[in-house]
């Protein structure tokens, strides 16, 4: 379920007249501001194969982990496919192959284990693989990126050979080269001893790496030393940062060995050095590392219990029902496994009635509301029509409405705070919504108003208001803040050389002068600290690109969903950025630059939260 964030104040109620003034004389500015997110509909379990390769010994077993992200639906158990199927390994000889069904449950592990039992093949002096995939899945969906997983069995018909030259022999073991964090050696986490190992030629050091996830704890060794070898042990983190390191085990022993819990899910490190210089032939050692779970570890608090009537209500197709004067106690406990709660709710509106709603915090609750209004389509009004605070102390939400139409009105209420899931339950308020009936009175003439100044070359005109009722009502409303417009128009940081100027007929690209690459970014400095953020692009932008000498169009497009625009493009001199739309010009005198285009944030209008 999703989260409304927190958006600026709007006075305490709004009639849709003097909205409607305000989106005509702010037109094409409101596209700038930061609109609040929609709520999300609920999304099905995602059922995955954490783990991208398994390692195993022939003739061992693999124990494979598929796992679900969040529980299922008490209704709606969700099941996946699996299978196993052969690349270089041949079923039946290699490997016992595997398949089935496994279903997940509400009351279910999160994890299950298929075992799949490896076979000794004598005949067989190299590596074999085989995939392991799950796929069809029923009440969820599967990870695109983690719906298999590489086995590898690894053989253990491991013989010295002898040297070219006809010398002794040199145990230099399978796993070489493996002697950096790029060439480590893939080792299974609770899996069989990779043995047989050599610090061949002198001098020789050995890496592995293993898949560690997040709680579970592992412990890294070495053992079955040859007479001459005292390894040395050091373990990493998934980005290679030491976390622990060991001589020797015991005091007076030669082996190693080191304990640690995960904290992030990935590849860990191990690096074994041999402390006692001379000639390493014929001495090998075993690797190994077990995994296990720390007895003190605590479980997961449950799942909070005790949603309100109207759940599951998080989209406008699931809408709550609400009736004029009726008042609904709610609250912000989730449900479906979401980790919050949005509600939404339907109030059958007609034309000429003036709608309010509200909610209402109880004494004791820790809730604080947001609400925003969407019309019969699921869609925001424009400029939007919503508030958080009623006043400031109170953290209850009002908002009201003058109906145009017959059909529904959508009411989004959500926590201006995401509760965490243990106090979701203090979190309650009560939503309740009024009309109160308009009478329309004659309309006075009407008199052409001239439109703002255009810019140069785009042409001009007059803007005649269309006739509309104004209305009486039994209480009169709140009169609406004053506005300076002042506050609505962007000014690039830092001040660019502004230079107006009409767009003339596109030409052709020119085919000769130096290659000139300009990227531009536009951004709303949401958060006023100079730098384009991810989320603060500025989408559909019209941005030109100009020959500043001869002043022929050369490029044109609009930004993307970053507020991004490339151009590449020949040019005999210097060109000129120029972005209509923010009256803004800039010279460009490099082959390659980067324009940053900031518009200031400002105080929204009314009627926006």
């Amino acid at each position: 379920m999703k989260h409304i964030s927190k958006p600026p104040r709007t006075p305490y109620r709004l009639p849709i007249l003097a909205i409607g003034l305000l989106a005509l004389a702010f037109a094409g500015i409101s596209n700038l501001l930061p609109q609040p997110p929609a709520a999300s509909a609920y999304q099905l379990p995602t059922i995955s194969i954490p783990q991208n390769q398994y390692f195993v010994n022939e003739g061992s077993i693999v124990n494979i982990t598929i796992q679900i992200n969040v529980p299922p639906d008490s209704t709606l158990p969700a099941s996946v496919s699996y299978a196993t199927t052969p690349i270089t390994a041949v079923p039946g000889t290699d490997y016992t192959t595997a398949s089935g069904i496994i279903t997940f449950t509400n009351t279910s592990p999160l994890q299950i284990v298929i075992p799949i039992q490896t076979n000794v093949n004598n005949a067989s002096l190299s590596d074999r693989t085989f995939t392991f995939s799950i796929s069809n899945p029923t009440n969820a969906t599967t990870s695109p990126t983690q719906s298999s997983t590489l086995v590898t069995i690894r053989n253990t018909n491991v013989t010295a050979t002898p040297t070219p030259t006809g010398g002794p022999p040199i145990f230099a073991d399978a796993l070489e080269p493996n002697n950096s964090f790029n060439e480590a050696s893939n080792v299974d986490a609770g899996g069989a001893a990779r043995c047989n190992l050599t610090f061949y030629p002198p001098g020789d050091q050995d890496f592995f790496r293993w898949w560690g996830q997040t709680g579970i704890s592992y412990r890294v060794f070495t053992r079955d030393l040859a007479a001459g070898l005292d390894t040395q042990l050091q373990v990493f983190d998934t980005n290679q940062n030491l976390i622990a390191e060991n001589d020797d085990e015991t005091p007076g022993g030669r082996s190693s060995s080191v304990t640690f819990t995960a904290n992030v899910t990935g590849f860990y490190f191990a690096r074994v050095i041999n402390t006692i210089p001379g000639d390493p032939v014929d001495k090998t050692y075993c690797f190994e590392v077990s995994r296990f779970l720390q007895p003190t570890l605590t479980p997961p608090p449950p799942f909070p219990t005790g949603a309100d009537a109207c759940e599951y209500n998080s989209t406008t197709a699931t809408a709550c029902l609400i009736v004029v004067n009726e008042t609904l106690s709610l609250n912000f406990i989730p449900t479906l496994g979401s980790t919050q709660d949005t509600d939404m709710f339907r109030l059958w509106v007609k034309p000429g009635i003036y709608y309010t709603c509200e909610t209402n915090i109880p004494a004791g609750s820790a809730a604080d509301t947001n609400m925003i209004l969407l019309d019969g389509n699921g869609n925001p009004f424009n400029p939007w029509i919503g508030n958080d605070d009623k006043e400031p102390g109170n953290l209850g939400s009002i908002v009201s409405y003058l109906s145009t139409y017959t059909g529904w009105l959508f009411i989004e209420v959500g926590p201006v705070n995401v509760p965490p899931l243990v106090e979701a339950s203090q979190h309650t308020y009560t939503l309740t919504c009024t009309q109160l009936v308009a009478t329309p009175t004659p309309t006075a003439t009407n008199t052409a108003t001239p439109a703002p100044p255009a810019p140069p070359g785009s042409g001009g005109g007059f803007f005649t208001p269309t006739p509309q009722p104004t209305f009486e009502f039994p209480t009169p409303l709140p009169t609406p803040t004053p506005i300076n417009p002042a506050d609505f128009i962007p000014t690039p940081v830092p001040p660019p050389l502004v230079d107006v100027r009409p767009l003339p007929t596109a030409t052709a690209v020119a085919g000769s002068g130096q290659l000139i690459t300009v990227d531009v970014t536009i951004f709303y400095d949401s958060n006023n600290n100079y730098l384009p953020e991810l989320t603060e692009g500025i989408v559909g932008v019209d941005v030109a690109l100009f020959d500043n000498a001869a002043r022929d169009l050369l490029s044109y497009g609009q930004t993307n969903d970053a507020g991004m625009i490339r151009f590449e493009v020949q040019a005999a001199g210097t060109v000129r950025i120029v972005v209509p739309f923010l009256n803004y010009s800039q010279v460009i005198t490099q082959s390659t630059d980067q324009v940053l285009i900031r518009v200031a944030p400002g105080t929204l209008p009314i009627g926006i939260p």
